[in-house]
């Protein structure tokens, strides 16, 4: 990268004890590189994955858009799921994969043709480079810090010593006054969204599901940006007419959740989720959570206890189990007292301090 250099020279300036990379980019951005250069300068280096593109080019750890992948790095399948994602199928699929693979098993790479053809020849030594970088990474870190303990389970999977891994579990400000008061719940089943208007959030999917719902049991209300993106306006367009279906606009960070403790239930009917923070808001706010059963929802939504959870992109399964909220509206009201404490900014610190204490005392 063109900024490297400086980089370098800002580093040996202020002589830090530790480098904390929060995240990486393969453009311009702060990159593999620059871990490198702070680990060639024998400074202790903590990174933390945000994301799951360290381990799946895709970042979305659905195996061809149709099931949850197990997260292992794998030339041939990974090859695979890409060309699917692309829109290449049949005759054309099979070629460009048998094609690539002899190309990689030769170690012929084609990726330096700067062609479309070439990319798609060369997508095998991309995912190598993945797992490559990965264990470089892991090689110059003395910790690695996940948001989500079944990312840490994949990362291991792929080969990171468990030892530099720590689990640090996303927080929230504890000076948000929380709710603690509910009304009883009635008709309708009043449901809320709060996310992007993306299609990886799954949001057409819960509107499909409402709108097979009658009016009269069920609303929802979806708060994000209303952007003026393809997948957004078919949204919209989706739920037009629907007198139960309100789209409210964005909401600022501060008001979420107070803004939740207004309904009964939150939706998150997303197709991939590390670790995300609107689940731990919606406890919060004293509201359990109907979710897809990807694994970042999975790991904090017990079935039945403090939520539900539905069969990822399925609209059927969804509704199915709306429906049995709307046909027993007290099931709602028993989970309450078994949502779970939510983490604060402060055991985040604590967390965090405890780490670097620990990487510093054993440098000494």
């Amino acid at each position: 990268p063109e900024g490297l250099k400086a980089f370098t020279e800002i580093v040996k300036k202020e002589k830090p004890d530790i480098v904390h990379f929060q995240g990486l980019a393969s453009g311009w951005g702060v990159n593999i590189f620059h871990v490198e250069e702070v680990h060639n300068l024998s400074i202790p280096i903590v990174l933390t994955f945000h994301l799951s593109y360290y381990t799946c080019i895709k970042g979305s750890l659905i195996y061809k858009g149709k099931e949850k992948c197990d997260g292992v790095i794998n030339i041939k399948k990974c090859t695979e799921c890409v060309y699917q994602a692309k829109g290449i199928a049949g005759i054309k699929a099979s070629f460009l994969n048998n094609t690539s693979l002899a190309l990689y098993s030769l170690g012929i790479n084609p990726t330096g043709l700067d062609s479309s053809v070439g990319t798609a020849l060369g997508f095998p030594f991309v995912i190598n480079k993945i797992k490559t970088d990965l264990l470089r990474l892991s090689n110059f870190a003395k910790k690695i810090v996940v948001l989500a303990d079944w990312y840490k389970v994949i990362l291991e999977k792929n080969g990171v010593p468990s030892s530099k891994l720590i689990y640090v579990k996303q927080g929230m400000t504890s000076e948000l006054q929380v709710p603690t008061k509910h009304d009883k719940i009635s008709f309708p089943l009043k449901v809320v969204y709060v996310g992007r208007v993306s299609e990886l959030k799954g949001l057409h999917l819960l509107i499909e599901a409402v709108q097979k719902i009658s009016v009269d049991k069920i609303s929802l209300d979806i708060y994000g940006p209303e952007a003026e993106e393809a997948y957004a306006i078919e949204c919209r367009q989706k739920s037009k007419g629907n007198k139960n279906i309100y789209w409210k606009g964005t909401i600022h960070s501060k008001e979420v959740i107070q803004t939740l403790s207004n309904y009964d239930v939150l939706c998150l009917p997303s197709a991939f989720e590390m670790s995300p923070l609107v689940i731990q808001e919606a406890f919060a706010a004293g509201l359990p959570v109907i979710a897809s059963d990807v694994y970042g929802n999975a790991e904090q939504i017990k079935h039945g206890v403090n939520g539900w959870l539905f069969r990822f992109n399925n609209s059927i399964d969804l509704k199915c189990k709306l429906d049995a909220l709307v046909d027993d509206l007290n099931s709602v009201e028993n989970v309450r007292p078994h949502l779970q404490m939510i983490n604060t900014f402060k055991d985040v610190a604590l967390a965090h301090k405890a780490m670097y204490s620990a990487i510093l005392n054993s440098q000494n």
